[in-house]
């Protein structure tokens, strides 16, 4: 009885262990999702594998105006998609203008590759259902390229979340001749790379008073035992002083467009349209195919990026950022010794007089007979989406800056998700760049003081998690956490060990926060912003002929008349596009039944006109000898208008 009564006690011990262990599981838990599956960015979007099953459904659905297309392949191999949407009536779907839209450039802006999949969805459903759809499809072509960057889109999707805009190209970004070799760690296991912040007496922040969750710029007057330095969460895998400074990734495609391109010193082994990707995209749009002696895509008449420039909601036109480069120290510039002397001096010893920096030749600004085209359709777009602000960067070596300073075509980019305001804010004065004390030279900082402000910066390389003070707009975004989204997005910060900086503190933005809305408000984007495509396509420029009229003069000789007309709402070539002469003109052309019997007596039988504005009308008259009742073709092609027309008259 004694041995059974202690068996029983142990039983119940155990369960007593067994239930205790079950509760610490399920508050473990409850802690570990409360801190990340809260703001788990995947739900919702989709990775390589779930978008190709995607997009090839959608061209199953309807095969008579779909086709599907690998413009190309990323570095690890993935296919480039585009899918072409054109209406089963009218002419053949190259022969129509097109609309362009790409999105999912920068790698962690996945919300432009599921709205663009959204467009084609809706489009693809909608022709023979919707009046409005029908009809677009039936005189336009769309090709929609969801994800541009489909190695960069894939780090979404990690197991550790690591918030990076470029693509997977390795580069040795730090010039130790080793690539690739201090990326990120996750050291607190959360399953996020986030930041951490390390007491510094040379540190550039602090901890705000009001907000401990936000990090502030010095101030002159800031306690030194107060002063933080912040590192983007890892440890300093190269014994460099520095901290992820060269993990693995390239470049961010949205910046390798060759138009005002430009990169930071990390940019090392970049060039204009370096990249797989970017160069992919640009083949589709320009190259010439000898079978059918054309460029087949030259019919592309306007472009519409999904990325985080906007010019739609964030103001209009088109103003370019000032691309960077890599700088030479004054130790190197200095090092040219003697020989530098000799060219630096003149015969008698005098200095030579300073050289003007030369200026840059790329236009970077919306030609001003372009401007209110661009403000109309930013107008229509506030009304369409309901979106009424957004928050841009001035492009750097965008798509959008190449489709419209160089293709020569109306070009958009939408910021589907950023900080809205209901109010305009007032622009903040400029503050007088600051130069070093003492010799007004600028000072050339140590190695790794170099290293820290190229991280945080971003510029055109990754664009990973930076290491500097929070910007401006982190307390809006704390406040839209709190107001918002139930007080989830931010990871607090929470002691640590780092067995390199000593005792350290590691919390910050969940990664992808704000690059990405709630997966819930996708369909409403996609919904809106199909209505802002088909607008956009509503628009091109249409080129008609009107007014054929023959007048006898005397019994062999006539007058012929007539009227090119742009019935359509943009130009016939933008006015940056003649600038760069990059879009065909229209082209008028007679012929003669009887070159014999026929001559002109005034006028040219090829006249080729550059452009039409909005509405805009032009007379063309020739006097012909000829016999009567013989007939004259006139023949136009205005490829970005509305394609062939062929007209038939009878002298008489």
């Amino acid at each position: 009885m004694a041995l059974m009564k202690i068996c029983k006690e142990e039983e119940n011990m155990r369960s007593v262990l067994r239930l205790l262990a079950a509760v610490c599981l399920l508050l473990f838990l409850c802690v570990f999702i409360g801190t990340t599956a809260q703001s788990d960015p995947t739900s919702g979007y989709r990775n390589h594998q779930a978008l190709t099953q995607a997009i090839r459904q959608l061209a199953q659905q309807n095969p008579q105006i779909t086709k599907l297309i690998s413009i190309g392949k990323s570095l690890k191999g993935r296919d480039i998609w585009l899918l072409q949407v054109s209406g089963s009536k009218g002419p053949e779907p190259e022969t129509k203008q097109a609309l362009l839209i790409c999105g999912n450039l920068e790698g962690d802006h996945l919300i432009g590759s599921e709205v663009a999949l959204g467009i084609a969805g809706q489009l693809i459903n909608g022709y023979g259902k919707d009046d409005k759809i029908t009809a677009t499809l039936d005189k336009r072509t769309f090709y929609i390229v969801p994800r541009l960057n489909p190695d960069g889109a894939e780090l979404f999707f990690n197991q550790v979340r690591y918030e990076y805009s470029g693509n997977l190209k390795s580069r040795d970004e730090d010039y130790d001749w080793v690539a690739d070799e201090d990326g990120p760690e996750d050291l607190n296991g959360d399953g996020m790379i986030t930041m951490m912040r390390v007491k510094d007496k040379e540190g550039d922040c602090y901890i705000d008073k009001k907000d401990p969750r936000l990090m502030k710029k010095k101030k002159a007057d800031t306690p030194l035992d107060q002063l933080y330095t912040l590192y983007p969460e890892g440890v300093d895998n190269d014994g460099d002083e520095l901290y992820n400074e060269d993990g693995p990734g390239g470049f961010n495609i949205n910046r390798n467009f060759p138009h005002n391109f430009g990169y930071k010193t990390k940019g090392v082994g970049v060039y204009p349209a370096s990249e797989a990707e970017t160069r992919a995209l640009i083949d589709f749009m320009t190259k010439y195919i000898p079978e059918s002696k054309n460029q087949p895509h030259r019919n592309v008449c306007g472009v519409l990026v999904f990325s985080k420039f906007d010019n739609l909601a964030a103001g209009t036109g088109i103003e370019g950022g000032t691309p960077t480069f890599p700088q030479p120290s004054q130790a190197a510039t200095a090092a040219g010794g003697p020989t530098r002397m000799m060219f630096m001096f003149g015969r008698r010893g005098q200095q030579e007089a300073p050289r003007p920096r030369p200026t840059d030749p790329q236009p970077k600004k919306t030609n001003a007979q372009d401007e209110s085209m661009f403000k109309s359709v930013s107008t229509k777009y506030k009304e369409l989406t309901k979106i009424k602000s957004a928050q841009s960067e001035k492009p750097v070596g965008s798509l959008m800056e190449w489709a419209y300073f160089q293709f020569g075509v109306p070009a958009f980019s939408a910021n589907l998700w950023s900080l809205r305001q209901e109010t305009p804010a007032r622009p903040q004065a400029k503050k007088p760049a600051q130069k070093p004390a003492g010799t007004g030279q600028t000072a050339t900082p140590d190695r790794a003081a170099m290293m820290r402000q190229m991280m945080a910066g971003g510029g055109a390389g990754g664009g990973r998690p930076t290491a500097s003070a929070s910007s401006n707009n982190d307390d809006k975004w704390l406040k839209w956490i709190d107001d918002k989204n139930e007080g989830k997005g931010f990871v607090a910060w929470t002691k640590y060990n780092h067995k390199q900086l000593g005792e350290v503190e590691i919390g910050g933005f969940v990664p992808y926060l704000r690059v990405n809305p709630p997966p819930e408000q996708i369909e409403e984007l996609s919904r809106s912003h199909t209505d802002f495509a088909l607008y956009l396509a509503s628009q091109f420029a249409e080129i008609t002929l009107e007014g054929v009229k023959v007048k006898k003069l005397s019994s062999g000789l006539f007058e012929l008349k007539l009227t090119l007309h742009n019935q359509g709402q943009f130009p016939y070539a933008t006015a940056m596009g003649q600038r760069a002469r990059s879009i065909n003109p229209i082209v008028l052309q007679l012929k003669f039944e009887n070159d014999d019997d026929m001559q002109l007596f005034g006028g040219s039988k090829r006249i080729d006109v550059r452009s039409l504005k909005m509405d805009e009308e032009k007379e063309y008259k020739w006097i012909i000898i000829s016999p009567p009742g013989k007939q004259v073709d006139i023949s136009l092609y205005a490829r970005s208008g509305g394609g062939k027309m062929l007209k038939q008259v009878v002298l008489k």
